[in-house]
């Protein structure tokens, strides 16, 4: 089991037990007082069962539980933000079908790590006061209507798209949102819970999607993750793009429009974005790796726009405080209705690599600081980031959810930020022995 801010999850009644589920859920109350929760799932065949544990253990506590089913992940949160109700989403994310979880949301936010800590306390609730709550019908969420609020009707008139929904949420939205912008859609992948490719659209080389936008002359392609908070773009000529590059294309579009010129991504987010912000009059701040800390810079440092290149993520926290990538993708299309295709060319583009080494965390830290008095230019944030010449950075940091460290590197040229992963890479290894 994976149990981190972010959220929980692990194999479906192996590691993560329907016990477990219910037990979380009971926390959850006690840890925010909540007398009324949202409850939704994302498409996986474990979700109703995952989904009935869950409000098992939110009506323990006594709470009154607004059930939705299967909707997204950013449509949970902006109806947490709307109603300013807590909520539970019954999803493993990217994570293959076998696996399951729970995300937990407070005020339209991820949970802060007090909330955290009472959600997490404890194996059992044996000796827990039993309350009885009630289930409700939550209705439909009006993410779609706020989505064509703020953007405006029409703002798609004539793009033509192709969406491979992944068998996930967003299902639920996806294809209805871009009819009512005006978008001609073509979908593949569209049957809730069947899933004939890999579930995360960043690992997937997105054949089907690839081939549907090159055949039918679409202007762009969208693949989503099961909980439809991810987004990889596939452009006119039918080539899958990075989520690096995916971000910096969405940012142009929303900070050209935005009054806030103050943006904060990630670490190990490409510096595409710095040369973008810069020619719009945007300041840049970086935050640790992790959705939760980029949501965390966005509020200290006042900015409305952030995300991270390497989920295919972008926040805007005026409309939700989470990876969005309905918002991306209307956000690129609105762009490719008025400038047409050369807005795909219209920002920079660099090469990342990243390299996974098994080192333990502890031999990992200690060669990491070794390493940092080797170089002048360095932050260390979360982990080590090193600047390098010739517009090049390596970033090496232990993951918070296994025991490997991530080695991710860019540079000018694929060739280029693969000699530079692989080099820091023994580095590493040599270090940590």
């Amino acid at each position: 089991m994976i149990v981190s801010l972010s959220g929980i999850r692990g194999i479906y009644n192996e590691d993560l037990t329907l016990e477990d589920v219910a037990r979380f859920t009971a926390n959850f109350v006690s840890a925010t007082g909540a007398r009324e929760v949202l409850l939704a799932r994302d498409s996986r065949t474990t979700g109703p069962s995952m989904s009935r544990a869950a409000a098992a253990g939110l009506l323990s506590k006594g709470a009154t539980v607004y059930e939705y089913g299967v909707i997204s992940t950013p449509a949970v949160f902006r109806e947490s933000r709307r109603r300013s109700l807590p909520a539970v989403m019954v999803t493993a994310s990217h994570n293959e079908p076998e696996f399951n979880g729970l995300k937990f949301i407070v005020d339209g936010a991820g949970i802060g790590k007090e909330t955290f800590d009472v959600l997490t306390a404890g194996t059992k609730n044996e000796h827990a006061e039993f309350k009885e709550g009630t289930v409700k019908p939550a209705g439909s969420p009006t993410y779609v209507g706020d989505l064509v609020e703020r953007f405006g009707a029409g703002s798609g008139r004539g793009v033509r798209v192709a969406v491979d929904l992944g068998g996930g949420a967003a299902i639920s939205h996806a294809s209805a949102l871009l009819t009512r912008l005006g978008c001609e859609v073509i979908s593949v992948n569209d049957s809730y819970g069947i899933f004939p490719r890999r579930v995360d659209p960043v690992s997937d080389d997105l054949g089907l999607l690839r081939s549907s936008v090159k055949e039918s002359g679409c202007d762009i392609g969208l693949g989503f993750d099961c909980d439809g908070d991810r987004l990889v773009i596939v452009d006119a000529d039918g080539r899958k793009r990075t989520g690096d590059y995916m971000l910096t294309l969405a940012l142009s579009e929303l900070i050209s429009r935005a009054k806030e010129k103050r943006v904060v991504v990630s670490l190990d987010t490409t510096q595409a974005v710095e040369d973008v912000a810069r020619s719009l009059g945007c300041e840049v701040f970086r935050s640790k790796v992790g959705e939760a800390n980029v949501v965390g810079a966005m509020r200290a440092h006042g900015a409305r726009l952030g995300g991270e290149g390497s989920s295919g993520g972008v926040i805007d926290g005026g409309f939700n405080y989470c990876r969005d990538s309905m918002l991306a993708a209307v956000a690129i299309i609105r762009a490719l209705r008025t400038e047409g295709k050369k807005f795909y060319d219209s920002v920079p583009s660099y090469s990342l690599a990243r390299v996974a080494l098994q080192i333990p965390k502890a031999r990992a830290l200690k060669a990491i600081r070794r390493l940092s008095g080797e170089y002048d230019l360095v932050d260390t944030n979360d982990g080590l980031k090193i600047m390098l010449p010739k517009k090049s950075w390596v970033l090496m940091r232990p993951s918070g959810t296994e025991d490997v460290v991530r080695v991710s590197a860019e540079s000018t040229s694929d060739e280029k930020a693969g000699s530079i992963a692989r080099l820091f890479a023994r580095k590493l290894k040599g270090l940590s022995r």
